[in-house]
């Protein structure tokens, strides 16, 4: 089943002019990830410092195999030290699924 991802992050105020390179860096290594299907990168219109990645997955398994990529790795070192604090990460389900509390009986 298809997932959306989505990621937040809130930058230090200090090094928004460094993010951007290695975001945009990021972006193109995961379209070539196997089950990528989509993105978008927002940015909080109230704090320039907050980005929202959402990013479009055939399966949680093919999000998860990024997740534990060397190479997102790699990008997250550099990124970390430019956030205020660890990135937070949302899973949700696309499509026509029962939501578990809608069997609660």
């Amino acid at each position: 089943m298809a997932v959306k991802v989505l990621i937040t992050r809130i930058f230090k105020q200090e090094h928004l002019p460094k993010a951007y390179e290695p975001l945009m860096e990021l972006r193109s290594v995961v379209t070539l990830r196997r089950g990528y299907i989509s993105g978008e990168t927002l940015v909080s219109e109230t704090d320039a410092r907050k980005v929202l990645v959402i990013s479009h997955w055939a399966s949680r398994e093919r999000w998860e195999e990024w997740l534990a990529d060397p190479r997102r790795s790699e990008f997250m070192e550099r990124l970390g030290e430019l956030l205020e604090s660890p990135e937070h990460i949302e899973i949700f389900c696309v499509g026509a699924t029962i939501p578990v509390w809608a069997e609660i009986t």
